[in-house]
């Protein structure tokens, strides 16, 4: 059994990127914690809930939020939240068709 499926938290600002996106910077022990990689996760933030993956880039581990999702759980950029993530077996676990 994987000892993280319990979900872990971290605090972290919204920071903008280019454009529209904006996102969080993921400290690499939470990345570990799931195994690195790109790991596919569920995401709750400010009540709201959503799926995301978290992608290794020059600057560090960013799990981008969308506009809308930004818009449902009522969170701005420049502010620091808490973050809970789990893994999204729901995805890791799909078979592609042979």
């Amino acid at each position: 059994m994987n000892p993280f499926q319990a979900g872990t938290r971290f605090r972290a600002e919204l920071r903008r990127g280019a454009g529209f996106a904006a996102g969080f910077d993921v400290p690499d022990d939470v990345l570990t914690q799931l195994g690195g990689g790109r790991p596919r996760v569920l995401v709750t933030v400010n009540g709201h809930r959503f799926r995301g993956t978290i992608l290794r880039t020059p600057r560090g581990n960013w799990l981008g939020v969308s506009p809308w999702h930004r818009a449902a759980a009522r969170i701005t950029a420049a502010r620091r939240y808490d973050i809970d993530v789990e893994p999204d077996m729901a995805r890791q676990s799909a078979t592609l068709p042979s």
